[in-house]
């Protein structure tokens, strides 16, 4: 995990895991006194300290349910700003829709979050560059079920909600202990993390406050402004393979480094110009496979594919054919 300065997580939340680390009996004592000394005017620590505190925690145990036990002891209602919209929101729908836009005042960090309409439901996608242990994935997500089970006042079961994380089962795991945790089926080794819930779900009233909502996003919206910062080079580099430069030197050239200089940097946040370009394609081919009147061969010339090569690509990215994912993202 890069140690980026300019990255932060909110206090609340990182004071919430060291919370639930020493209910489950782990040496945060560091981290108490850390959350004990002056904090930063608004309210976030670096992120590299949370990195710091999860390597402390899995150097202290070989539980492979770490994440798991500690998103269970999670205490909900401690999110500020972000939690406060999402039960304000309308429906479901706009409660994701809302976590999208935000959440970046729990962690900020180089992750995108989407919604995408599917065949049976309405999928909340976690796509992420930085890669926390698979444990910390674990909490966050098993957080994000138990918030939708208590809000809904029903079994994650009987709401029929499913996920996907982008993790292998780790050893000495079992699917039926992910299951107990979670309560509903799971997909491991997934291109990206995800949480569906079915389309009645989707459209059901919450508290819907409008009123509340507006005044509070305006609020949440000025800080996020706060966090912005110059783009780093990552995220340079995704958005010119997007736009059609599809192979290192085109993209080093464009940012005036010479390719060993890009990838030298691009290892330095974390990531690879492989990983980018492969994150870049798909969702470009996403976008361009949403256009009917745009024939396959021109959607796998624009990617830099033979027709095979696209099929092939959709197949590793969507578990679909082109023309199976075009006619769901038509409908």
């Amino acid at each position: 995990m890069p140690s980026t300065s300019s990255y932060t997580v909110s206090a609340a939340f990182f004071e919430n895991l060291v919370w639930a680390a020493a209910e489950e009996g782990l040496d945060v004592a560091r981290w108490q006194h850390r959350l004990g000394s002056p904090q930063r005017s608004d309210g976030r620590l670096p992120l590299a300290e949370f990195s710091a505190l999860w390597q402390s925690l899995l150097a202290q145990t070989d539980d492979p349910l770490l994440g798991l036990r500690l998103g269970e002891r999670f205490r909900l209602g401690r999110y500020g700003l972000v939690e406060f919209l999402l039960l304000n929101s309308r429906t479901v729908r706009d409660a994701l829709s809302l976590s999208a836009d935000y959440w970046r005042l729990v962690i900020d960090e180089d992750k995108q979050l989407r919604l995408v309409d599917g065949d049976h439901g309405l999928r909340l996608l976690i796509e992420t560059r930085v890669m926390h242990p698979p444990a910390a994935f674990d909490m966050d997500m098993l957080y994000g079920v138990r918030w939708l089970s208590l809000v809904l006042g029903r079994s994650v079961e009987e709401l029929g909600v499913s996920l996907g994380l982008a993790h292998a089962l780790p050893r000495g795991a079992t699917i039926g202990d992910y299951c107990r945790y979670f309560g509903c089926d799971i997909a491991f080794d997934q291109a990206c993390y995800w949480i569906e819930v079915p389309k009645g779900v989707a459209e059901q009233p919450l508290a819907g406050h409008p009123v509340i909502v507006e005044a509070v996003a305006a609020q949440a919206q000025l800080q996020l402004q706060l966090l912005d910062r110059p783009q780093a080079l990552a995220g340079r580099v995704s958005h010119l393979i997007e736009l059609g430069a599809i192979d290192v030197q085109r993209v080093a050239d464009q940012l005036h480094l010479g390719v060993r200089s890009l990838q030298r940097r691009l290892k330095d946040e974390g990531t690879s110009f492989g990983e980018l370009r492969d994150g870049a394609l798909r969702r470009r081919a996403e976008r361009l496979l949403a256009e009917p009147r745009m024939a396959l061969k021109e959607v796998a010339y624009l990617l830099g594919y033979e027709e095979r090569g696209l099929f092939e690509a959709c197949q590793r990215w969507f578990g679909a054919s082109p023309g199976v994912l075009r006619a769901q993202l038509c409908r």
